[in-house]
């Protein structure tokens, strides 16, 4: 796992955001991920530990297999965004979520 966050990743969190199809902190994720209205969570690498278990935690509990990236930083991401500090962010679209996991995966 590489800290570094691929710019194709990071280009096309800004145009989901843009479509409003990008979901910005950990309450918010958790509330898509129980609605089933979030395809994959990305987490800033330097994020807790707890957060990451507590994202963890919810994945099993939903049964939920949607990919989860880690990388880049809170501060990288957040002000790449036009975000508050955050370090955990869902992408709402199956479209935006197939094409980031491509990139993360090449």
């Amino acid at each position: 796992m590489t800290n570094e966050l691929d710019p194709r990743i990071l280009n096309l969190m800004q145009f989901a955001r843009k479509a409003g199809k990008l979901v910005g902190g950990v309450e918010a994720c958790m509330r898509g991920m129980h609605h089933k209205h979030i395809h994959l969570i990305v987490i800033a690498a330097d994020t807790s530990e707890r957060t990451l278990n507590r994202v963890r935690f919810e994945m099993r509990e939903c049964g939920s297999k949607m990919p989860l990236i880690q990388a880049g930083s809170q501060a990288e991401i957040s002000a790449a965004l036009g975000l508050p500090l955050t370090g955990v962010f869902g992408v709402s679209d199956k479209n935006f979520a197939a094409k980031i996991t491509e990139y993360w995966q090449a």
